[in-house]
């Protein structure tokens, strides 16, 4: 299940959100100004792996895909793209901001609301389905966090997402589970683009060494935003256990007492 995930907001480096206390292997997902794309790609060919690309262009809703596992096998499929409640989703044209472009056409993601939402501005984000499974999957995002981040967001998605209560979001879910929340802006400057180059463009890419996905669904709640995807699409899969956030606060505490009692243990021993 989707909620047993780790999600990281990364701007150069990957900060876990959270961790199980085990410790493995978990998806972390990544949010980079689009100059620091490379970032992500390192991470998968650090692992021996290679990054498959897919530019979008106008009209076109299902791309193919290929790259070299860690093994050196070939990999590949298509990747479809709709609405998440099915309807078409069709990319056109494309976004600039301060100078820099997202790399190829975009699909409009403006978030809004409609009836039968999980969670509000659901349907209008796009969900991504691969033929063939994989475990690394990113692609552009331009005008998010220039405006709409003071509205509140429903109790019951605050207690059940536990999310705050205002931010312009971005919402990302695997294989139909639960969405979490790896980015909110609460102003410019959350766009890691933004702070980086006054650009509201930025990249999202999700990497899960735990396991593999057949689906990914994206979208906002900065409604009233003019929020688009696409530019280039970056696949790949990496070793199991090769990507990890850090342990999160509790097991840390835990890993410290254990030192602790190790310590005391040694002092008794030597007294």
């Amino acid at each position: 299940m989707f909620n047993k995930h780790v999600l990281a907001t990364v701007a150069g480096t990957a900060l876990s959100l959270g961790m199980l206390a085990s410790a493995s292997a978990a998806p972390v997902v990544y949010n980079l100004a689009l100059g620091n794309i490379s970032t992500f790609d390192a991470v998968i060919t650090g692992t021996g792996s290679t990054v498959g690309t897919a530019q979008v262009v106008n009209g076109v809703n299902a791309y193919n895909y290929s790259y070299l596992d860690s093994n050196g096998d070939p990999a590949n499929g298509t990747v479809t793209v709709t609405r998440p409640n099915g309807s078409t989703a069709t990319p056109s044209g494309g976004y600039s901001s301060g100078g820099q472009s997202l790399s190829g056409s975009v699909w409009g993601i403006s978030p809004s609301t409609s009836s039968g939402e999980i969670i509000p501005g659901f349907n209008s984000g796009l969900t991504f389905t691969f033929s063939n499974p994989v475990n690394a999957f990113g692609f552009e995002i331009g005008d998010w966090a220039t405006c709409c981040m003071t509205g509140t967001r429903p109790a019951a998605i605050q207690s059940t997402y536990g999310v705050p209560a205002t931010g312009s979001g971005l919402w990302i879910a695997f294989d139909g589970g639960a969405a979490t929340l790896p980015a909110n802006a609460l102003s410019a400057n959350d766009n890691p683009g933004y702070a980086a180059a006054n650009s509201y463009t930025n990249f999202i890419g999700a990497i899960d060494s735990s396991g593999f996905f057949s689906s990914v669904t994206f979208f906002g709640d900065g409604f009233g935003e003019f929020l688009v995807a696409g530019g280039t699409l970056r696949f790949a899969s990496v070793p199991q256990g090769s990507v990890g956030g850090v342990p999160e606060p509790a097991s840390l505490a835990l890993m410290g007492l254990g030192l602790l009692g190790l310590a005391a243990a040694r002092r008794r021993k030597a007294a």
